[in-house]
């Protein structure tokens, strides 16, 4: 009885090991998809605050671009948010595009609260499939993705970053 019991406690073990295994190995394939997929700007479409479709085609040509997965309740989207409204100006050749999975209300709240509404160079987007995160490969708030005027991806950064650090990398 105990030879039988020992042979199911490691038939069991071993099935529990490979399933891990088996999951890190399709989370890391998952992961150079996305890094991959990103590398130049993927097809995309999210709703204006009008709730009108945007996709890649209604990006402005050969500007800069920088996506900001954000939420309003964030400490660090906020003072993101507050570091870019203060430097606007240094923002002239950039355009930013805020997206968020809120709803739309909140997300024009977010966008007023901190002056950025009504910006020739910033729009806000709702997500409203919940798409983001996969597609751009989000897993934290705020996120960034930073395209340079022919839509490659210069940098991704997880986490907060203020205007000083954004106009760094679009400076190197």
């Amino acid at each position: 009885m105990k030879k039988v019991i020992k042979v199911i406690v490691i038939v069991c073990l071993l099935g529990v090991v490979s399933f891990l295994s088996y999951k890190v190995v399709i989370g890391t394939q998952e992961k150079n998809i996305i890094a991959k997929q990103i590398q130049t700007m993927p097809e995309f479409k999210f709703l204006t605050l009008k709730q009108q479709p945007y996709t890649k085609a209604n990006l402005k040509p050969s500007l800069k671009t920088i996506f900001i997965y954000f939420n309003s309740s964030c400490d660090f989207c906020r003072h993101e948010a507050q570091s870019i409204s203060e430097n606007l100006v240094s923002f002239k050749d950039v355009q930013f595009i805020f997206v968020s999975t809120e709803p739309i209300t909140t997300i024009r709240q977010f966008s007023e609260q901190y002056n950025l509404n009504n910006k020739q160079n910033i729009t806000f987007l709702h997500d409203n499939l919940n798409t983001f995160s996969n597609r751009f490969g989000a897993n934290s708030i705020p996120y960034l993705l930073i395209y340079d005027n022919e839509q490659k991806l210069i940098k991704k950064h997880k986490g907060q970053l203020n205007a000083k650090g954004i106009l760094k990398v679009l400076n190197k």
